[in-house]
């Protein structure tokens, strides 16, 4: 939402009007002419993490909107999409995409599954990280099927990646004993009532 391409001043112009509809801060940036969009999920933790097949979405538009998102094929989100399962790139291409994925999934400390858009300049074949969908955003449970990853398997892993989760913050503490402000008195301000607050 809030996103445009401009081509010239006058669409930056048009572009810049809608992003401050709904935000105080916008960001403007150089935008990939030759854009293919690439969709790969993760799934695991710091420890150990694997990445899904990769889709490519099919949009109406320069970019995947809002629209193509959500209003086009009725409340399904990016399930109802159209796509092409596996993405038409390379088998280098998938795999650096893959390996990205894990890596950016590690990297910010994620668990459970999440999935991860990336760019691609289809002249210059440079990928670049988009964002990532983290749960409830995105279960991305159609890009595992093609792993032989089923619905319910899926959510057999994620509730036993919860339940790790839940054992190893059990095990850290929040708090110890000190004396630290043994002997310190905390007592109201000298002169406060009745006082005057001056600058």
């Amino acid at each position: 939402m809030g996103i445009k391409k401009a081509s010239n001043r006058e669409k930056l112009e048009e572009a810049l009007e809608l992003a401050f509809e709904f935000s105080l801060k916008v960001l403007c940036e150089r935008a990939i002419v030759n854009l293919k969009e690439i969709n790969c999920a993760v799934l695991g933790d710091g420890e150990e993490a694997l990445a899904s097949e990769c889709e490519e979405p099919i949009t109406g538009d320069e970019i995947l909107s809002y629209k193509d998102k959500y209003m086009d094929n009725g409340s399904k989100g990016m399930s109802g999409l159209k796509r092409r399962m596996p993405a038409d790139i390379t088998n280098e291409q998938r795999e650096c995409v893959r390996d990205m994925a894990v890596k950016a999934f590690k990297c910010l400390g994620c668990s459970g599954v999440a999935r991860i858009d990336f760019m691609m300049d289809t002249e210059t074949k440079q990928i670049f990280i988009n964002e990532i969908n983290t749960i409830p955003g995105s279960l991305s449970f159609y890009l595992w099927e093609p792993l032989g990853i089923k619905y319910d398997e899926l959510l057999d892993r994620l509730v036993s990646l919860a339940l790790k989760r839940e054992r190893e913050r059990a095990a850290l503490h929040f708090s110890f004993e000190t004396n630290v402000l043994s002997g310190v008195t905390l007592g109201g301000a000298k002169g406060v009532k009745g006082g005057k607050l001056g600058g």
